[in-house]
């Protein structure tokens, strides 16, 4: 089965690497196409003479819902790939995304190495992928993310296309929906990648956090039979009020439940349960009709 490989990119800096490494897989000629979408004011892609790779220029900037819609509707093969561009396929990747495909699971997602290249780096991928950890043992999941996610196009079409109107948590959004059409997400491990993204400060991870729990509320409401704790995201006071105690138990469930891994990584604890607090900030802050305006309300 030949793959087709979605890529939403803003100016990726480091998508040229990302392509190497694809390039560098195994299972390379299953690959019918690469497909980026978004920008490229650097001109980066220029340098690519790779013919299997198309950018789609989307002429202004667009969240990735919506590349990764426009990604779906002109992609050629059935099996869609979506990796983020500044995700980092590791050797086996897609041959592992290939064998679970082929054992009969049709919503697929790859581990996340649990590493960063500064301090706070590190802090949000530990806080914000620790149950999809490269370390973690394979299985079926409520929700996947689409940083790292194979979906067969049959599954596309009965439950639609990613939700644009969400700021964030698509990804969440659109992968509870098939397990709720009976499509159960399955979670392989050894579909690796690594992380390397821009947020390296505590201002660019608070405000990331933030922003994702004030439009993950919204997800989270939306199928409160899914997801714990629900109920406190009703009421927006007493969640702000409640953050620290509700910060703090999250981080101590995600340290007992890899504890090994925090017996080298402890510094990142307190970064951790900053995180917390900083998603429930921003799941207490009200409703605005542009998003933009609240990210602007964030330090």
């Amino acid at each position: 089965m030949k793959v087709s490989i979605i890529i939403p990119s803003l100016n990726s800096p480091i998508i040229v690497t990302v392509l190497e490494k694809i390039n560098c897989q195994n299972e390379h000629e299953a690959i019918g196409e690469i497909l980026i979408v978004g920008k490229d004011d650097l001109h980066l892609l220029q340098k690519v003479k790779d013919p299997l790779v198309r950018l789609i220029d989307t002429g202004t900037a667009v969240n990735a819902a919506k590349a990764r819609n426009i990604g779906i509707q002109q992609a050629r093969h059935d099996l869609l790939i979506f990796l983020d561009s500044d995700c980092l396929p590791q050797p086996g990747w897609l041959a592992e995304h290939l064998r679970v495909q082929a054992a009969g699971h049709t919503v697929v997602g790859g581990g996340v190495a649990p590493t960063g290249s500064n301090y706070w780096s590190l802090a949000y991928n530990l806080t914000l992928f620790h149950e999809f950890f490269a370390t973690n043992p394979s299985g079926t999941k409520t929700y996947l993310p689409t940083l790292n996610l194979s979906v067969h196009r049959e599954v596309i079409k009965i439950v639609g296309l990613l939700n644009e109107s969400l700021g964030r948590g698509q990804d969440i959004e659109w992968t509870t929906r098939m397990q709720k059409a009976g499509f159960t997400p399955f979670f392989a491990p050894k579909a690796t990648i690594i992380h390397e993204h821009s947020r390296k400060s505590l201002t660019a991870v608070w405000h990331d956090c933030a922003r994702s729990g004030h439009h993950m509320r919204q997800v989270r409401m939306q199928y409160p039979e899914l997801f714990k704790g629900s109920q406190i995201l009703q009421n927006r006071l007493a969640l702000l009020l409640l953050s620290p105690a509700i910060a703090l138990a999250i981080t101590f469930n995600i340290v007992r439940k890899h504890f090994k891994l925090f017996q080298k990584q402890w510094l990142t604890i307190p970064a951790i349960y900053l995180t917390k607090i900083a998603w429930c900030w921003g799941a207490a802050a009200p409703p605005l009709m542009n998003p933009k305006q609240f990210d602007k309300s964030l330090p």
